[in-house]
């Protein structure tokens, strides 16, 4: 049994966890929403007083962001917002989905287990719920559910090196970057191909997968091109 030290220091690890995140998503609102413009340094000191808190919850979700490609970390010059992504980008990230998630899906609909069926139908009910107004704060729910959907669908493959090799994509907070003012534009549409390629894992169908992620990947390329918010 854990002594009173090791307690009292899983409950600081745990608290400054809560902190981290509080300071990435505050950061994160910042940068998606444009306060924060892309070259912007990011300076430790200066963002521990603005969010009073101490300098490791915020080296530590500046750290986040730039596993997220939000932050970059440059040598001699630090931590600086990350330009958008722009339309060679986002071609990239589209082929790249290509050749995984549909594979992804189709191994989900010959593999996914009754409990994984029931939980991408809940996370697409969620997404479904979320809203999706213009500010990072009022579609911040929506986008973490969206892209938890796709995750569960690589859970769901039961192939962790295809899994990761997806994970390495933050294609859908770059993607956001590129709404503008009026936020997600094509929230309705993207839910039908995601309900597409939901009810084809769950009836077991891997090509009807294989074909209903490989059009939700194609079309939200496309719409992610022709986003107003486009660089």
């Amino acid at each position: 049994m854990n002594g009173p030290a090791e307690r009292a220091s899983a409950t600081a690890s745990a608290a400054r966890g809560s902190r981290s995140e509080q300071a990435r998503r505050a950061l994160a609102a910042r940068i998606m929403d444009g306060t924060l413009a892309p070259g912007t340094p990011l300076r430790i000191g200066v963002l521990s007083h603005e969010l009073g808190m101490s300098a490791t919850p915020v080296r530590e979700a500046l750290n986040l962001l730039t596993g997220e490609k939000l932050v970059d970390y440059l040598p001699m010059r630090g931590f600086v917002v990350t330009m958008p992504p722009d339309d060679d980008q986002v071609r990239w990230m589209g082929e790249a989905r290509l050749l995984l998630e549909p594979e992804l899906a189709a191994l989900a609909a010959a593999r996914a287990t009754a409990s994984q069926r029931e939980d991408l139908a809940a996370t697409l009910e969620r997404t479904r719920s979320a809203g999706v107004g213009a500010r990072f704060s009022e579609y911040e729910g929506y986008l973490q559910h969206s892209s938890a959907f796709h995750a569960e669908i690589a859970g769901a493959a039961r192939n962790p090196y295809l899994a990761a090799a997806l994970e390495a994509i933050p294609v859908h907070t770059l993607r956001f970057r590129r709404f503008g003012d009026a936020g997600v534009d094509d929230a309705e549409v993207s839910l039908a191909e995601h309900r597409e390629v939901l009810e084809a894992v769950q009836r077991g169908d891997e090509d009807a997968a294989r074909a209903a992620m490989s059009a939700h990947v194609r079309g939200v390329t496309a719409r992610s091109l022709g986003s107003a918010g486009s660089p």
